[in-house]
């Protein structure tokens, strides 16, 4: 019999490994989208939220000086250390950072005022089990927002890097350049079907500025994009180099000079 494989991006020790870098160069990135998914969110002043998947705290630090409480849960122990160093460098006293599983929050039935997972459902191995949760632990008339990434095609950047590998790496998952729950539909049928009502699907866009530094911007994807890095610890070192290579001369010719790229990701919302 044979043993079912493990999707790495649901190990925590993938991000562990990347928690430096993303903290430092992913976070600046997604605070558009936490900022998003507030606004959606409308949680009050006297509110207690929750953020699953919270990484380093982009959304959390961000909501707390906003709300009254939050409590953020990751399953990665070193993501869940920086958040609880960032709360405690600025003085946050009202966050709370665990380490802990989607599937099995261990929270009161309706305990929080509003939810938020960002880009974090897609890594979970069980999607359904995992918004089943965040619903029972919202209150009546709470609302949850997930954020999850489109097609890569609408993202010229990674696209291009994720063609370069693949010709090197056949056979890359998702092939098609579709992560889980890619498509708005998906979004809202997944909601839906967890038992949220009122649920509206979107895109949101925003800038992600390219320095015109072809080197240093793969530096940055190999430290700091967890498929990315995890790809660089698999591959032989000769074949790393192939692909850094090419990596670097596709930039060069792709992308001239400083410019914004666009950045696109879906929210969902329901309650």
């Amino acid at each position: 019999m044979s043993t079912p494989t493990v999707n790495p991006m649901a190990l925590p020790g993938t991000w562990d490994r990347v928690a430096e870098a993303y903290e430092a160069y992913i976070t600046p990135t997604f605070l558009p989208f936490a900022a998003d998914a507030l606004r959606l969110a409308a949680p009050r002043r006297d509110a207690t939220i929750l953020d699953v998947a919270a990484g380093p705290g982009t959304l959390s630090l961000l909501a707390a000086p906003r709300v009254a409480r939050v409590h953020a849960l990751d399953f990665a122990p070193a993501m869940v250390a920086r958040l609880q160093a960032a709360a405690a460098s600025s003085g946050l006293t009202n966050v709370s950072a665990e380490q802990g599983d989607a599937c099995a929050l261990p929270y009161a039935d309706a305990a929080f005022d509003a939810a938020f997972c960002m880009f974090g459902l897609m890594f979970v191995p069980d999607r359904a089990r995992a918004l089943i949760e965040l619903r029972r632990v919202l209150r009546p008339g709470g609302r949850l927002v997930v954020t999850t990434w489109p097609p890569m095609a609408r993202m010229p950047l990674f696209h291009e890097v994720m063609g370069v590998l693949r010709r090197h790496v056949p056979g890359l998952p998702p092939d098609d350049g579709r992560a889980p729950l890619g498509e708005l539909d998906e979004l809202s049928d997944a909601l839906a079907a967890a038992g949220f009502r009122d649920i509206t699907v979107s895109h949101a866009a925003h800038v992600l500025p390219y320095t015109g530094d072809p080197v240093g911007t793969w530096e940055v994807m190999t430290r700091s994009n967890a498929p990315v890095a995890m790809m660089r610890e698999a591959l032989p070192a000769e074949l790393w180099a192939r692909i850094s290579e090419d990596v670097v001369a596709m930039l060069t010719e792709r992308f001239v000079g400083a410019v914004d790229l666009p950045l696109v990701a879906n929210l969902g919302v329901g309650s």
